[in-house]
């Protein structure tokens, strides 16, 4: 029984992190396109750059936790 309940357990987890995966990167998303959206609005060259670069480094998230839980997570849309 004490086996069965943590074969379970486990189970669960495992369906929550490769959910979580998938809300991981949908955050990473979010968030480049809400410094891109501020890169297009900003007026100040040294906003507009400030942004641009926001931006890229949520770019480089996205595509590594793509590529680190590449059919391992959940497609979240």
């Amino acid at each position: 029984m004490k086996a069965k309940a943590r074969w379970k357990r486990w189970e669960e987890e495992l369906t929550l992190v490769k959910h979580e995966m998938g809300w991981t990167t949908c955050w990473f998303k979010h968030q480049k396109e809400i410094w891109e959206r501020r890169s297009m609005e900003s007026i100040k060259p040294g906003h507009r750059a400030y942004a641009n670069q926001q931006a890229l480094m949520w770019e480089k998230f996205v595509s590594e936790a793509e590529t680190s839980f590449k059919e391992k997570m959940v497609i979240v849309t």
